[in-house]
Formats: C-alpha cells, sequence, structure tokens
C-alpha cells in the first residue's frame, strides 16, 4: 500500500476516482457538504495551510482509501475506505500520514461510527466536544497532534 499527497495539478484527474471512491464506499456516513466541498474544492486550495488530500493506493494502483482535511479538519474532513481494502489499516496510516504532514487533525465523528472511533482512539486523538451532528446523531469533535481544543468554535455545536 502507498500513501501519498495529491498536488494541486493532480487534482482535476482525481477528483472524479475520489468523489467515486466517496459515493460508493462511505457507506453513507460522509456529509453531503463535505461531499460538495471536495467536488468544488479547486487545485488552488490545496496549497492553503491544514488543506490536504491524501490517497492509499493498491500495489496495482487503485485508490484504495482517501482523507481529506480542510483547515486542519476543523472546517471539513472525510475518510474512506473501498469496502474490499477494510481491516488492513488503511485509515490508520492515511489518518496517521496527515497528522505527520500538517502536524494536528481536528475530525467530527457519529458515536454510532465505531470503526472510525477505533481508528481515532488508537492513534491517540482526544474527544473533546460531544453535540448533535448534521445528521442529528450524537458526534464528537476529535483532535491529535499539535491541538487545542480552543481551536475550533464549538458554539457553533452546542
Amino acid at each position: 500500500m502507498k500513501i501519498r499527497v495529491v498536488t494541486p495539478a493532480e487534482w482535476p484527474r482525481l477528483r472524479p476516482l475520489v468523489l467515486a471512491l466517496v459515493h460508493r464506499h462511505g457507506d453513507r456516513r460522509i456529509t453531503h457538504r463535505a461531499i460538495r466541498w471536495l467536488r468544488d474544492l479547486k487545485p488552488s486550495e490545496l496549497n492553503q495551510p491544514g488543506t490536504l488530500i491524501v490517497l492509499a493506493r493498491t500495489d496495482r494502483g487503485r485508490i484504495a482509501g482517501c482523507l481529506a482535511a480542510k483547515d486542519f479538519g476543523r472546517s471539513e474532513s472525510l475518510i474512506v475506505v473501498h469496502s474490499a481494502c477494510r481491516r488492513r489499516g488503511i485509515a490508520k496510516a492515511l489518518t496517521a500520514a496527515v497528522i505527520r504532514r500538517l502536524g494536528k487533525l481536528y475530525v467530527r465523528v457519529a458515536v454510532d461510527n465505531v470503526p472510525s472511533l477505533k481508528t481515532c482512539f488508537s492513534l491517540g486523538m482526544v474527544a473533546f466536544h460531544l453535540f448533535t451532528g448534521p445528521t442529528g446523531k450524537p458526534t464528537l469533535w476529535l483532535g491529535c497532534g499539535d491541538w487545542r481544543p480552543e481551536d475550533v468554535d464549538t458554539s457553533r455545536h452546542a
């Protein structure tokens, strides 16, 4: 499995493949807002601090997983692993790569999304705020790396 950062030059070519992965293997857990952000993401935005897309590719070059974050995950973050490639540590490898690259990462995870929570906690992420998410489910804000709870405006998620 190869993990790599998507460059602004590559994004227009890879966007349809990443969106197809999200639609087919996101298990309906990725918000419409996050999908719109990814769909509308301009290549130049990948140069903004805290914004990046990291892909995991199989030995045959197929996309096995994707993690995308905007503003260190405070604005948007999503992770999707192809259903045929799960339980291989891909989500953990993608998340660890993003934390190494950005220095910190914030994510929102619904409390019923046990696989994602398991990955987050195994990487040392800390839950610091519970709120009702966009789907009406109890959702946690988590942070890892050089994070601080005051970096996130939790008043918008009361």
